[in-house]
């Protein structure tokens, strides 16, 4: 499938969302309602000049057409690709060259009202005879989950060996890279399939183990908001690893300074505060890390406004990536239960970080998480403490 028919794809889905949505605030007659369906008859056309048909198949949270895949759309759809299922049960659409206007009608009747019969027996009746309509395939859900939940924990097992590694000689391996690239790969591609999975996997927190939790779920959350924002897969893969490594200088700090209950000194936070340039410098000495993790290792907090550390003065600004790992930071610390703090809920999080718009945080980036948590909500399960 070439990239402009899978653009138009992506636009005639859209139309089709649109005509559904107006569907449910005007009567067929209405000139809203006309209009709608006259802008997705012709996109279809359109589609048609170059191609014999189009099939839009629905894998629970994923949105694949023409077997090709759609991540964001699958994210931004995915409450209507519920609904088709589960109330409607049509798991797949798919429309041939010929199509007429009022099969169009039929197709909103289906996706709008309750269908007690077969397809088959309700497509015949309706001489629907240009769309074809089919029940959901039920993908195994424990598959696709457990392999996403397997590379999650393997990336945990690297990155504490990672951890160890550079305790005793500052660098990482080159089979560590390798290793954490594989598994982070791993859970990239079953993020991809199933965007729900963002934050049915950040949900996992650690008590005990903190830093190595919290530096996945900032690769999870970090590819979250990727993807709302629709960039290429090359970059997407970056800042997963990015997500992962962005507390990597925390390898460098005595451990009884991290995992201390009590208020930190004046000269213990000083050395907290070194493990932005601490990480930079270890992935600088490491030739399998790229420049993107290096620097949001080292501007992971220097906020937005350049109120963070390290100071480095108001004439550098933020990397763009690195506001994206600073969200995904600030969001999964937030909800995480610590010694000093208990989790702090979802909805508060948000508001803080709408607060802290233009100063702490890009507000694009402010926007983007509120899109993606608006998508994805419905689907978060309650915190697992797994200590």
């Amino acid at each position: 499938m070439s990239d402009k028919s899978s653009a138009d794809a992506e636009a005639i889905f859209a139309c089709l969302h649109g005509l559904i949505r107006v569907a449910g605030l005007y009567t067929p007659g209405h000139a809203q309602s006309l209009k709608a369906r006259e802008a997705l008859f012709a996109a279809l056309n359109s589609h048609f000049l170059a191609e014999d048909q189009l099939v839009y198949r629905f894998l629970e949270d994923l949105l694949v057409v023409n077997e090709r895949p759609l991540p964001h759309e699958s994210l931004v759809y995915r409450r209507f690709l519920r609904n088709c299922q589960d109330r409607q049960h049509i798991g797949s659409i798919t429309f041939l060259r010929g199509l007429e206007r009022r099969e169009l009608d039929v197709l909103i009747e289906a996706l709008t009202t309750d269908v007690t019969r077969s397809w088959s027996e309700w497509v015949a009746e309706k001489e629907l005879h240009h769309i074809l309509l089919s029940p959901p395939v039920r993908p195994e859900r424990s598959s696709g989950e457990g392999m996403a939940r397997r590379a999650y924990s393997n990336s945990i097992k690297v990155l504490s060996d990672i951890q160890e590694t550079i305790r005793v000689s500052d660098t990482i391996s080159a089979g560590q890279a390798d290793s954490l690239n594989n598994a982070s790969s791993a859970l990239m591609a079953e993020v991809l399939r199933t965007p729900g999975l963002v934050l049915r996997l950040s949900s996992i927190k650690s008590y005990d183990e903190y830093t190595l939790y919290h530096s996945v779920n900032v690769a999870i959350i970090a590819l979250g908001l990727g993807l709302v924002l629709r960039l290429p897969e090359s970059l997407l893969r970056a800042i997963v690893l990015a997500g992962m490594l962005h507390d990597v200088g925390k390898s460098a700090i005595p451990i009884e300074i991290l995992r201390k209950t009590g208020a930190l000194e004046e000269t213990e936070w000083q050395s907290i505060r070194q493990h932005p340039a601490f990480g930079a410098e270890i992935l600088s000495h490491s030739s399998s890390t790229n420049r993107l993790q290096m620097i949001s290792a080292f501007e992971h907090h220097m906020r937005f406004d350049q109120s963070g550390y390290p100071a480095i003065g108001k004439t550098r600004m933020q990397h763009p990536v690195s506001r994206l790992v600073c969200m995904a930071d600030v969001f999964d610390a937030m909800t995480s239960r610590r010694a000093y703090k208990m989790a702090i809920p979802i909805e508060k999080v948000c508001s803080y970080a709408r607060n802290q718009a233009n100063r702490l945080f890009d507000p694009k980036m402010v926007q983007v998480l509120d899109l993606m948590l608006s998508e994805l909500n419905d689907d978060v399960e309650e915190k697992k403490e797994i200590a």
